[in-house]
Order: structure tokens, then C-alpha cells, then sequence
């Protein structure tokens, strides 16, 4: 989680054990050499939250879901690593605006409205958003925006192009939470100078 005005920065990752190491831990296998249970291979980093879900639901969440999970998101990173490296041969600022171009013409209304909501005095500063329904009831504490699925055709899937593309960052904290989300800086920049 980023710093705070008073804070550092808090690290919320966790080294978790795919197979565990004790008798009765989740996904035990006494087949499996003591002398590998803190290897690479066996772990995987989580969230706290997340570390307790796949323990406390180890029929759910096996042995070999969670070593194909690990597998997708290492090989999701080595992709965006290597697109990241491709992208930075070519000149920065005509990559972001050819990728915000793309995005503003393919949803028009939404770029509009996050535009209208940024100018708006005294929102300079925000930068959260959240996607809800407008059946729900939302109660936060600081600034956001609020935009709402029936105002937005298809907004969960525009809001994840932006953060296909770098846009929007998903800061979502749990996956039964409520959609939240943070807008870059650039992303802001380009919305405002449009």
C-alpha cells in the first residue's frame, strides 16, 4: 500500500507454502522432501487475505490450481516485462498517447465524464475511483469519484482496458469489496490536455 502523509509505505505481500511442511498444515503431502518445503518451487507470494483463503479452503484452492496460478502470473509478468522493454525503444510519449488515443475513441462518454469530474474545482487532487451500481449505497471516507454501471455501457470491461493499458490501477482490496481504482498521473495529464 502506498505511504502515507505520516507513514512509509506497507509491504502486504506474504511468502506462502504451496504444500506445507507441518502434518496437519493445508495441502500436506508426506511424500514431498522436507528439504524443498522453502524452495522456490513451493512458494508463492499472496496478500494476507489471500494467504488465509487458500489455507483455510485447501480443497478449493489444490496443490495444482495453485501452481498453475503461480504459473499465469509468472508468465503474465515475463510478457509485460518484455512489452514493457519493447515499448521503451520507442519514444515514451507517443506510445501513451497512441495507446490514450485508442482508448478515447473507443469510449468517448467515459473519457468525457472523468474529464468533467477532474476540472472540477477543488477535484485536482482526486485521483480514486470507485464502479458501483446506483442501487448500492457506497460510505468512504476521502474524496473519490463514483461512476455507475447503468450510466456506462460495459463499464467493468472499459475500466479494464484502462488498466490493460496503465491507465487505472486496481486497488481493490478483497474480491468481494466494492471496485476500486486509482487513476495514473499520466493518465490524468492526458485527460486533462485533450
Amino acid at each position: 500500500m502506498d505511504a502515507t502523509p505520516h507513514d512509509n509505505e506497507s509491504v502486504v505481500g506474504e511468502e506462502c507454502h504451496i504444500i506445507s511442511g507441518k502434518p496437519k498444515g493445508p495441502r500436506y503431502n508426506p511424500e514431498f522432501s522436507a528439504d524443498k518445503i522453502d524452495s522456490y518451487s513451493n512458494l508463492i507470494l499472496l496478500c494476507r487475505i489471500r494467504h488465509k483463503i487458500i489455507d483455510d479452503q485447501s480443497e478449493t484452492f489444490t496443490t495444482g490450481i495453485l501452481r498453475q496460478l503461480k504459473a499465469n502470473h509468472e508468465r503474465w509478468v515475463a510478457e509485460t516485462l518484455e512489452l514493457a522493454t519493447f515499448h521503451e525503444s520507442l519514444p515514451v510519449a507517443k506510445s501513451i498517447e497512441a495507446k490514450f488515443l485508442k482508448v478515447k475513441l473507443s469510449m468517448p462518454e467515459l473519457l468525457t465524464n472523468m474529464k468533467k469530474d477532474l476540472s472540477k474545482e477543488g477535484n485536482n487532487f482526486i485521483r480514486e475511483l470507485f464502479i458501483i451500481s446506483n442501487h448500492w449505497a457506497l460510505n468512504v471516507a476521502n474524496p473519490c469519484f463514483i461512476y455507475y454501471f447503468e450510466e456506462h455501457e460495459n463499464l467493468q470491461g472499459k475500466i479494464h482496458i484502462l488498466e490493460n493499458y496503465g491507465f487505472v490501477i486496481d486497488m481493490t482490496p478483497t474480491p468481494t469489496s466494492v471496485k476500486k481504482y486509482r487513476l495514473t498521473e499520466e493518465f490524468v495529464e492526458l485527460l486533462l490536455t485533450s
